[in-house]
């Protein structure tokens, strides 16, 4: 089963909503994450750990992000693992390694993350209604 492209951006569309952002505004992520007081470590790690969160029962969240990444991939992995945080209704800890995985969970926790840092009203409203026409028939 994959995921439900329309429940994800409504999902996308709600977290930005409670948090400030408009659907075409970039998202700071470093600024989101003291905003929603999630603990995040960077710290160099092995190539095939990208990051992970955790949450406990009163509501504490952590996040470990991998530095030796790029930051493309560092901020992928912060909006993959926002969506374990505040999305996900039972999540348990584990490693991510973002768009590796057949797992349904992860599937819409990169899903999420794509449509977080990228959605497409957004893009849609930024970018001229002919230059995206032809070549992404996504407006």
């Amino acid at each position: 089963m994959k995921p439900n492209k329309f429940i994800i951006e409504k999902q996308v569309s709600e977290f930005r909503t409670d948090n400030g952002l408009s659907a075409s505004e970039p998202v700071t992520l470093k600024s989101l994450l003291l905003k929603l007081n999630i603990l995040t470590v960077f710290r160099p790690l092995s190539d095939n750990f990208s990051g992970m969160c955790l949450k406990d029962n009163s509501g504490h969240r952590f996040m470990l992000i991998n530095s030796n990444q790029p930051r493309g991939r560092q901020h992928f992995t912060i909006a993959h693992e926002l969506y374990h945080l505040f999305i996900e209704e039972k999540p348990t800890p584990h490693k991510c390694n973002p768009g590796y995985s057949k797992n349904f969970v992860e599937q819409s926790a990169d899903m999420f993350a794509s449509l977080l840092l990228m959605p497409e009203s957004g893009i849609c409203q930024l970018v001229p209604e002919n230059e995206l026409k032809n070549t992404f028939p996504i407006c």
